[in-house]
């Protein structure tokens, strides 16, 4: 579905904010968190309410200090993410926003208004970090329409990848290699996924034989996912500099899958 509603998550539900209100800037205000509060508020409300590896963690506040709000800005899967789509060399000039989550009582515009405050902030407690990657999913109905209203650069469609899944729960890329590679917080990696319902490793069982055996018993499960929308947000001179070179698209549209598919490969090779 094709529309200029902006969409909402309350407890992991996808709604809608009110057509007929506009956001009201002196009634809203943004300042940076504590991951304890943002990790709370992503796993209420979040479609992936898992936590990502945060760097900075900013807020969105209503008139009455309500949290309403979260973006988190995290190191990404790999460093070629930044060093792909920012132009940089050094991969600690950018980020990726790992998660932007907003409720349904914020009003129309809501996105930008605090995506804009939100880069501000992390300018001001991360001063390297120059540019921002994130990414659109279109199996959740998402483009990237705000990120278009904030002028960021349309990268193109990443290639379609293969996730492991507990039912329709997806476990991220980090979570997984922190236990196959028993990197730290692997114990916090193997928790997470017990606390879906799944067997923990057995007596002197390896994570990543765990893992294999999880697997081959069909708990947990491969998924195809379609190939992301990709952006980048340039926050300094240099990082508009270094970009230059790199693809600036047209921002895309809601597609029939097959045409999203074909669209996906031709935009990834």
């Amino acid at each position: 579905m094709d529309t200029s509603r902006s969409q909402r998550w309350r407890e992991r539900r996808a709604l809608w904010a009110t057509d007929s209100l506009v956001i009201n800037p002196k009634a809203y205000s943004a300042d940076i968190i504590d991951h304890a509060a943002a990790r709370a508020f992503i796993a209420e409300h979040h479609y992936l309410p898992s936590y990502p590896a945060a760097q900075v963690a900013i807020g969105l506040f209503g008139r009455q200090a309500v949290l309403e709000g979260v973006a988190v800005f995290a190191v990404p899967a790999t460093d070629a993410v930044i060093t792909r789509h920012t132009g940089f060399t050094d991969p600690a000039k950018g980020c990726v926003l790992a998660r932007l989550v907003l409720l349904d009582s914020v009003p129309q515009n809501g996105e930008s208004f605090f995506c804009a405050r939100a880069f501000r902030l992390l300018r001001q407690a991360r001063p390297r970090i120059e540019a921002v990657v994130s990414y659109s999913d279109p199996e959740a109905g998402h483009v990237g329409r705000v990120y278009a209203a904030l002028s960021g650069a349309h990268r193109g469609v990443s290639r379609p990848r293969i996730v492991l899944r507990v039912g329709n729960r997806t476990i991220s890329d980090r979570t997984l290699s922190k236990i196959r590679l028993g990197e730290r917080g692997m114990d916090g990696a193997i928790a997470q996924i017990v606390g879906l319902g799944l067997p923990g490793p057995g007596l002197r069982e390896q994570p990543e034989t765990w893992l294999r055996r999880l697997q081959a018993e069909g708990l947990l499960t491969r998924h195809r996912t379609a190939g992301l929308f990709t952006y980048c947000f340039e926050l300094t001179r240099s990082a508009r500099r270094n970009g230059r070179t790199l693809p600036r698209l047209p921002y895309p549209k809601i597609l029939p899958q097959a045409r999203f598919q074909r669209q996906a490969l031709a935009l990834s090779t």
